[in-house]
């Protein structure tokens, strides 16, 4: 698979003249398009903390419904699939109970932009057993294919050798809780939390500072992490399958899916996602025409055990906090306890 370069300016601002025409629609559809996907065609500024997003600036955030409420996030990665994480989908609920709202903003808002789909089938990886374990990863197919726009646009998927260094500053998105147990408010407009990437061996040592050592957390071969050593802003409870958007030549690429966390925004707790990257095989493998793409490089990563070392000590995470694993049930980007971040 060839490396394509990144689009620059220009190539940005001819996609979005063709999105705008109607003539750059199918893009990336079920074969995958490198040069398309992952683009946002509208300027961007830096995130610098947890706050609404505009109209279409994450085109490829999708709202699962379970029931008619929204329970966690996911990607849009072709015309009719969708990654999300697998402890969203309960071996024991009806996939006809699912839909998928693509191209939404504010959840309690209608809006012209906004599409539904129910779900065909969900391809949940078989390597995952309970809240913080490997294989946190599920493909959705939605039941019929949708039509891109500015606001519905697939994320590029990384190829199994991408490579994210430490320190890169990504953005995770969604409509989960804002603090323990304290929801969106309405008319939930879907939030947005730049935050950096911190190495598996440094993310180990901090959720063992204060750890019970009868209940070790360890950040297994197959997930990522990123937050901030002092805590106050992370994904949350409802925002569990949405996506860590990182930036690379150009694209934006799906480095992580929001999985478990330990007290949503907790010192020296960040958020851990499942990487994405470690199941491009079997991604290809359940839906051959998913190609995910090699990652232009960024750079290398610095050593950040430090990040560790200098303030493990001094931050200890409270008690609270200290829960089993808790998976992020749809996200709420500042605070939230140790499981899979689902909405309740």
């Amino acid at each position: 698979m060839a490396q394509r370069e990144g689009l620059g300016p220009r190539g940005l601002a001819a996609v979005a003249t063709l999105i705008s025409l109607g003539l750059f629609q199918n893009g990336m559809g079920a074969k995958g398009d490198a040069v398309s996907c992952g683009i946002v065609p509208q300027a961007q500024g830096r995130i610098t903390g947890g706050s609404n997003s505009d109209p279409g600036q994450w085109p490829w955030q999708v709202s699962i419904n379970y029931n008619g409420e929204h329970v966690c996030g996911g990607s849009l990665v072709s015309d009719q699939w969708v990654l999300s994480a697998a402890h969203c989908f309960p071996r024991d609920h009806s996939t006809s109970a699912y839909e998928v709202k693509l191209g939404a903003h504010q959840l309690d808002s209608f809006s012209s932009s906004m599409t539904v789909r129910t779900v065909a089938q969900v391809i949940s990886h078989p390597s995952y057993l309970q809240e913080g374990s490997e294989g946190d990863i599920a493909l959705l197919q939605l039941s019929s294919p949708v039509t891109f726009s500015r606001y519905i646009w697939p994320i590029c998927l990384p190829a199994a050798n991408a490579s994210f260094p430490n320190g890169l500053q990504c953005t995770v998105t969604g409509w989960g809780h804002v603090a323990p147990s304290v929801s969106l408010q309405r008319p939930r407009t879907l939030q947005q939390l730049e935050v950096p990437l911190i190495s598996r061996e440094t993310c180990n040592c901090l959720y063992n500072i204060d750890a019970n050592p009868d209940e070790p957390h360890f950040i297994q071969q197959d997930m990522l992490c990123a937050g901030y050593v002092k805590g106050g802003k992370d994904a949350c409870q409802g925002d569990s399958g949405g996506p860590l958007s990182c930036p690379a030549g150009g694209h934006w690429y799906l480095a992580g899916i929001v999985s478990w966390g330990d007290a949503c925004g907790a010192p020296n707790r960040p958020g851990v996602y499942t990487l994405t990257s470690t199941y491009a095989s079997w991604i290809q493998h359940n839906v051959a025409e998913l190609q995910p793409q090699v990652v232009p490089h960024i750079g290398e990563s610095e050593p950040d055990s430090d990040l560790c070392s200098n303030y493990g000590a001094l931050n200890a995470a409270p008690a609270w906090g200290l829960a089993r694993p808790i998976l992020l049930l749809p996200l709420g980007l500042t605070l939230g306890l140790l499981r899979p971040r689902l909405e309740h």
